[in-house]
């Protein structure tokens, strides 16, 4: 069975949950929290993903979002592209119909 590759030394963008809504949110250039991918902050090297984790934890210690975590994401694309699978699924919203409905009636 081959190894995951090492994906720290890709750009990075931090994401969370929203506490109050439960929503994969994603840490914006001026530290607050958006729901599209398009709008996260990209750190472009392991020293800058540590201090944007460390702001987004600051924050969850502060009950904005819960259990934040580091995604790397191919160098250059625009708007972030997470390089795991699973983080695409979560930046494109929703995968549950109740969950769906729930958006397309707001």
């Amino acid at each position: 069975m081959a190894k995951a590759p090492k994906l720290k030394h890709n750009p990075q963008i931090v994401t969370a949950n929203h506490l109050a809504r439960g929503d994969s949110v994603y840490l914006t250039r001026d530290f607050a929290w958006s729901r599209s991918i398009a709008q996260a902050v990209v750190a472009p090297d392991e020293g800058a993903a540590a201090d944007l984790l460390a702001e987004a934890n600051a924050q969850a210690a502060r009950n904005i979002v819960v259990a934040p975590y580091l995604v790397p994401v191919l160098p250059g694309s625009q708007p972030p592209s997470p390089v795991q699978f699973r983080e695409r699924i979560r930046a494109s919203g929703p995968t549950t119909e109740a969950a769906s409905l729930a958006e397309a009636a707001a």
